[in-house]
């Protein structure tokens, strides 16, 4: 927190819009259920990324997602032509608000968990959001 109360950010944020799939974590399988025919087989949920940083980043989703809940993430390239996951983690739900453009939800998450390989997929993930194929905007 800043000096005049403000809370900061501790790291660059990336406007993107990124191809993004989520499921709930095992942990909370049982307390988030969603009605058959709503996600995939495997569970996944179709999202899009809206922001990124290193410590967590937002995402626009049409499904409701409590506070706190843990999630699993795959974030895909959005070159047709490519299909790489370029990161894939364990996040939490940190916010959640309610759109009044649509009918969405703005979610922001962090990062349950970091390690050595996941901290490598974020990096790659920035070098490509800073100049690479990618090339988003920094705020």
């Amino acid at each position: 927190m800043s000096a005049s109360g403000l809370m900061m950010r501790r790291s660059e944020r990336h406007d993107v819009a990124l191809p993004a799939k989520v499921r709930v974590a095992p942990e909370h399988r049982e307390s988030v259920v969603y009605s058959k025919g709503v996600t995939d087989d495997g569970g996944w949920l179709e999202v899009e990324l809206i922001d990124f940083s290193t410590g967590g980043f937002g995402f626009a989703s049409s499904y409701f997602f409590p506070r706190g809940v843990v999630l699993e993430i795959k974030i895909g390239s959005p070159i047709e032509t490519d299909d790489r996951i370029l990161l894939e983690c364990v996040i939490r739900v940190m916010r959640v608000q309610m759109t009044d453009r649509r009918p969405a939800y703005l979610c922001g998450a962090s990062f349950a968990s970091m390690n050595d390989e996941i901290q490598s997929q974020v990096e790659a993930l920035l070098d490509e959001l800073n100049g690479g194929e990618l090339g988003g905007d920094a705020c």
